[in-house]
């Protein structure tokens, strides 16, 4: 008897805690699974969108069909898109920022409570989504929030306010989706 139970534990032990390998026979020890294809992937659950998913866990990961991309569930909440815009014909058809014609309105004046607006304008939106942005420049700070390219061409617009703290031009530096933009108030 008491050989029986050792085998059974032995056998329950060996299956509960091993490594399972697809493609190779010796999976790396701090694997559950590994897939070992030269010429074969991975595909995730394709989902119509991430409400789609009931009771998510963190730790889960999915491509979401309504935005076409991956995103994961972390922090007991579903991440934004993983990589998207980074590859193939979404990276080409990124928007391209305007500095030379960007504007600031009206002008400030140091030491003048200040509240105006800095525009620039794109070409080439592709109504991809950007991040919100907070830019400090002399006693300004120039604050975009988060919203999406139109498709073709448009502007974003920063509201502007504070107390400049310096007489004559003031910079504001921006970085949108990759487009690095230096903005001169005249």
């Amino acid at each position: 008897m008491k050989k029986k139970l050792l085998l059974l534990a032995f056998c329950y032990s060996a299956l509960c805690f091993s490594q399972v390998g697809i493609g190779t026979a010796s999976p790396h020890l701090s694997t559950d699974l590994e897939l070992a294809s030269a010429n074969k992937t991975l595909l995730l659950n394709r989902v119509p969108n991430t409400a789609a998913v009931a009771n998510p866990v963190n730790g889960m990961m999915i491509y979401d069909q309504s935005e076409e991309c991956v995103k994961a569930y972390q922090n007991d909440k579903w991440s934004k898109c993983l990589g998207k815009g980074l590859i193939g014909k979404k990276a080409l058809a990124g928007p391209s920022l305007l500095c030379t014609s960007a504007t600031v309105s009206p002008n400030p004046v140091a030491g003048q409570a200040f509240k105006g607006t800095l525009t620039i304008p794109y070409t080439g939106g592709n109504g991809g989504r950007y991040e919100a942005q907070s830019i400090q420049a002399n006693g300004l700070t120039a604050f975009l929030p988060a919203g999406n390219f139109a498709v073709g061409n448009g502007s974003l617009q920063y509201s502007i306010t504070g107390t400049p703290d310096k007489t004559g031009n003031i910079t504001f530096n921006t970085i949108i989706a990759g487009n690095t933009c230096s903005v001169v108030s005249k």
